[in-house]
C-alpha cells in the first residue's frame, strides 16, 4: 500500500508533458466555452439598447464562435498551462462582470 500511496505521489508531482497537453486541451474546450458564452452574454447585453434584443442575442451568438477559436488558439500559445487557465478565468470573470453591470444599468431583469 506504501509503495501504491508513494507511486501515486510521484506520479502527480513530476510535470509530464502529457499531463501539460491534457491540461490544455481541457483549458481550450471548457474555458474556451466557457468563455464564448460568457462573451456572448456581454456582447448581446451591450448591444441590446442599439439592435434589437433578438438581434443582439444573434450577433453575441455569432461573434461567441470567433471567441471560442481565439481562445482555443490562446491556450496552446501561453508559455504554460497555468497561465492559460488563470488567463481564461479573468476573462470570464471580466464578462461576467461586466455583463451584470449592464443589466444593472439597463435595468434589465433576466
Amino acid at each position: 500500500m506504501e509503495c501504491l500511496v508513494s507511486y501515486f505521489i510521484n506520479f502527480f508531482n513530476e510535470p509530464s508533458p502529457r499531463w501539460a497537453i491534457f491540461s490544455r486541451v481541457l483549458a481550450a474546450t471548457f474555458g474556451g466555452y466557457a468563455l464564448a458564452t460568457s462573451s456572448a452574454l456581454f456582447i448581446s447585453q451591450l448591444l441590446s439598447s442599439s439592435a434589437g434584443r433578438y438581434q443582439a442575442i444573434h450577433i453575441g451568438l455569432l461573434l461567441s464562435f470567433l471567441v471560442y477559436a481565439c481562445a482555443a488558439m490562446w491556450v496552446f500559445s501561453a508559455s504554460n498551462a497555468t497561465k492559460a487557465w488563470i488567463g481564461l478565468i479573468k476573462w470570464n470573470l471580466a464578462f461576467l462582470f461586466g455583463t451584470w453591470l449592464l443589466m444593472q444599468f439597463s435595468g434589465a431583469s433576466h
